[in-house]
């Protein structure tokens, strides 16, 4: 029986119960998966706290609204799954959901955040920029990658400096942004 089918079970079993003294080999379970289940049930809000006897058996309280509403409905509670995508060959794909930007590539299934995009593209338009001592921007653009306050510093002073460096002021903007 899976964690979600024991979940479902014991709501509807706990609160159709004749006894207020509910024991986990009732229903084939043991104390602790028995206690994390109801814990799990009390944290959702379907059951009013309810106190746990020496014996290790669970006094059931009372059903919540929310509980009661679960029940009349018919309700079932079901955990998120955990979806894996593999990356064969050299295909470019782009994961949906809340990832932050993050896009998997390649055999080696290398992670290019958002970040590294823009960061990599405010190199290139140094690179191909006429800015002066492009060397020693990037240079120290690269020791403060990994520091955030002191990157965002750097950039900004970068954005302070003459007309020489209009053509890449989007390129900082877009990573100020981040």
């Amino acid at each position: 029986m899976s964690s979600n089918d024991k979940y479902n079970m014991l709501v509807r079993e706990i609160a159709t119960s004749k006894s207020e003294n509910i024991y986990p080999k009732t229903f084939g379970l043991d104390f602790q998966e028995f206690k994390a289940i109801i814990d799990e049930i009390e944290r959702d809000g379907l059951f009013e706290k309810g106190w746990w006897g020496l014996g290790k058996f669970y006094i059931f309280n009372s059903l919540t609204f929310k509980g009661r509403s679960f029940l009349e409905n018919n309700d079932k509670k079901e955990y998120p799954k955990i979806e894996k995508t593999e990356v064969i060959y050299h295909n470019n794909i782009s994961v949906g959901g809340n990832n932050h930007g993050s896009i998997i590539t390649g055999n080696n299934n290398t992670v290019i955040s958002e970040f590294d995009t823009k960061f990599n593209n405010l190199l290139q338009a140094i690179n191909s920029s006429n800015v002066q001592d492009k060397e020693l921007i990037i240079q120290e653009l690269n020791n403060n990658k990994s520091n955030e306050v002191s990157l965002k510093k750097y950039l900004g002073t970068v954005l302070t400096k003459g007309a020489e460096f209009g053509s890449i002021v989007s390129a900082v903007s877009a990573l100020l942004s981040l």
